[in-house]
């Protein structure tokens, strides 16, 4: 199983944090024609958040972010449909944007593909998945979460059998442009094992004209 969604608040806080808003319930959750759940964002910055579970060969989760031979992949396989800030070919370039550095955004797959041919096409594939795994968070872990769920504001998991969580605090270099994004993922265990696929839809307000 894969958890798979994306926060707002800046702080990780997923549902009630404060005791203002105990008693509130938690806004419906609404769905595309294909089930996939909509995340909406006003300016195209969050925290992307995905948690697994020991799948059915009973082998754990990975948790590298970094390409691992034979195929040269990380643990994490995430795509988005659109490009991320300049949509940049340079794989890792997550430093600061320019003139202080060299940092840039994420080429989109716009149709969503994790095949693995040796062909040109999956090279492609295979730098835009090292480039997405690069903005992870390296210290983030199933015992070191990223997301608050209740007023106590301690960081808890999603959800609570999750062996591994990985967390994207999407940088200004990435950031996601107006309009839907389809992001598409798949975990990986630590003897290569493929996972089941999740699928969410981001939606980014489109900016007012200016009158």
């Amino acid at each position: 199983m894969v958890y798979f969604g994306v926060i707002s608040s800046v702080d990780g806080c997923l549902f009630c944090c404060d005791q203002s808003c105990v008693g509130i319930p938690t806004p419906t959750p609404f769905f595309d024609t294909q089930q996939r759940r909509i995340y909406e964002s006003r300016n195209g910055q969050f925290v992307i958040v995905v948690e697994g579970v020991t799948g059915d060969s009973g082998q754990p989760a990975g948790t590298s972010l970094d390409g691992i031979p034979p195929d040269d992949r990380p643990d994490i396989w995430i795509e988005s449909t659109s490009n991320q800030g300049d949509g940049s070919l340079a794989v890792c370039d997550t430093g600061p944007p320019p003139p202080q550095g060299n940092g840039g955004g994420v080429p989109g797959v716009p149709t969503p593909d994790f095949s693995d041919d040796g062909d040109a096409d999956q090279t492609f594939i295979t730098d835009a998945l090292n480039d997405f795994a690069c903005r992870f968070d390296p210290f983030v872990a199933a015992n070191s979460p990223c997301t608050i769920k209740d007023p106590s504001r301690e960081p808890k998991l999603i959800v609570p059998t999750a062996t591994v969580q990985f967390c994207d605090f999407v940088a200004s270099t990435a950031i996601f442009p107006p309009g839907d994004s389809i992001l598409t993922v798949k975990l990986r265990d630590t003897v290569g094992n493929l996972g089941p696929t999740a699928q969410i839809v981001v939606r980014v307000a489109t900016p007012t004209p200016p009158h």
